[in-house]
């Protein structure tokens, strides 16, 4: 079953007892036995006389990916049946192969069990598997997570009197689940593209800057007096794709926002909850609890009479332009209340081409 492993920013889930074999050059050493060849007209009609489970979820074209589960976080397709030259080691039946892809859409590791694919016949029939699958791409799980995706074959054994392309094939969430929730068919029709987010994703801003005074990004802010004081700049921020991983999402990119802080008088303390970053919508850009790939500040003392630089990261959906952005500074961590302002209402961050 599709099962998600524990671990920070994943779902939570119990590990399958079943070892993944790697997608990219497992196979069997074991092939089915050589049939007698049978004509279709003395093959049996039906693949068994299992009923197959019922349809919860959407009914797709073949190949196309889409999300499952209760977070999403998985996606999952499966191609056009198609028949094997191999021999199927069963009289009056061919065997078939379904190619499957999985991969991670925001965080988690999952295993996906190869009998959570199920292919149907024309009857409503479930169609069964070789003992053992002899295919080159052949799977027992598929193990995916932020940087690694997989893809294989199931093979399934089909009688020579029904024809590939009455067939279809249903994903269950969960192994011997009773409702598949994907089904791939012929004459399905495609779903609508998912329109990009335009703007950061996170919730409205409730911070006010009334009576703080806005500077633009890469101008230094003082806060203190002649004795002791610190002086804060942001860059202007930017935008650059991840690497994928599990401190962020695959479906964001970074906004980079650079920090220069110096002290004057004493130490200054610097820490990364003091820093929020607003779209020109007014709704925050969201961010890793802990830290993000390239950030480089969680909180931080400037030695008095010294300065030093730091990276903040922000999140950006993929595909969506950013409009507008300020950074502001709270008087403490975790605060509500803003003593810095930084701004560039022009500003657009595009999507990362490619």
């Amino acid at each position: 079953m599709t099962v998600p492993a524990r671990r920070s920013l994943a779902p939570a889930g119990t590990a399958l007892a079943v070892a993944a074999l790697a997608l990219s050059g497992c196979t069997s050493s074991h092939q089915a036995a050589p049939s007698t060849p049978t004509s279709s007209s003395s093959a049996p009609a039906t693949c068994s006389t299992v009923t197959a489970p019922g349809l919860s979820g959407a009914g797709l074209p073949f190949g196309t990916a889409a999300p499952t589960g209760p977070s999403s976080a998985l996606q999952v397709s499966a191609g056009q049946p198609v028949v094997s030259s191999l021999p199927s080691g069963r009289d009056g039946y061919r065997l078939v192969e379904v190619p499957v892809t999985a991969s991670v859409r925001t965080n988690g590791t999952f295993a996906i069990d190869q009998s959570q694919f199920v292919l149907v016949g024309p009857d409503n029939r479930s169609c069964s598997r070789p003992s053992i699958n002899p295919l080159s791409h052949g799977f027992i799980a598929i193990t995916v997570d932020e940087s690694r995706s997989g893809a294989g074959s199931v093979a399934f054994l089909v009688p020579a009197s029904i024809s590939t392309t009455r067939l279809s094939v249903r994903y269950l969430p969960a192994v011997g689940a009773r409702s598949a929730s994907l089904a791939w068919l012929a004459g399905a029709t495609a779903p609508k593209p998912v329109e990009p987010v335009n703007g950061c994703d996170g919730g409205k801003s409730s911070y006010t800057t009334t009576g703080v005074r806005g500077v633009a990004f890469g101008t230094q802010v003082k806060h203190g007096d002649s004795v002791v004081s610190s002086t804060v700049s942001a860059a202007t921020p930017t935008r650059r794709a991840f690497s994928p991983g599990p401190s962020q999402p695959n479906d964001v990119d970074a906004i980079d926002v650079k920090l220069h802080v110096s002290a004057s008088g004493a130490d200054a303390f610097v820490d990364r909850r003091s820093f929020v970053l607003v779209d020109g919508s007014g709704r925050l850009c969201r961010r890793a609890a802990l830290s993000s790939e390239g950030e480089t500040l969680t909180s931080a003392l400037v030695k008095a009479g010294r300065s030093a630089d730091y990276t903040l990261v922000f999140w950006a959906p993929k595909g969506g332009t950013i409009t507008g952005l300020r950074l502001l500074q709270l008087t403490k961590p975790g605060g509500t209340v803003v003593q810095s302002d930084w701004y560039d209402a022009a500003l657009k961050l595009r999507p990362i081409a490619g």
